[in-house]
């Protein structure tokens, strides 16, 4: 059994944390419904920026070709010679 002084600092102690685990709380269940909250324009939007990532690639993949055939073309080889040693090709 607790004494007198302990149960005199628990009491204010137990007071503090009612409140504090409200808060907590209540912050945990905002946040599980933002997690859980489902937004339909979010795929949409994924789907987009994933064809926008596609898109770049192949651009930039396009252009480092184009470079390579242009830099072959000063030195005189064959455009595709790089292209094919890069690919192991004989």
């Amino acid at each position: 059994m607790p004494g007198p002084d302990t149960l005199a600092l628990l009491i204010p102690i137990v007071a503090i944390m009612i409140p504090i685990i409200a808060i907590l709380t209540a912050h945990q269940r905002k946040m599980a419904e933002i997690i859980h909250s489902s937004n339909p324009n979010a795929n949409a939007e994924v789907d987009a920026l994933r064809q926008e990532v596609s898109q770049l690639r192949s651009l930039v993949n396009q252009q480092t070709i184009a470079m390579d055939d242009m830099r072959r073309s000063q030195i005189g080889t064959p455009p595709q010679t790089d292209v094919q040693s890069r690919l192991g090709a004989s």
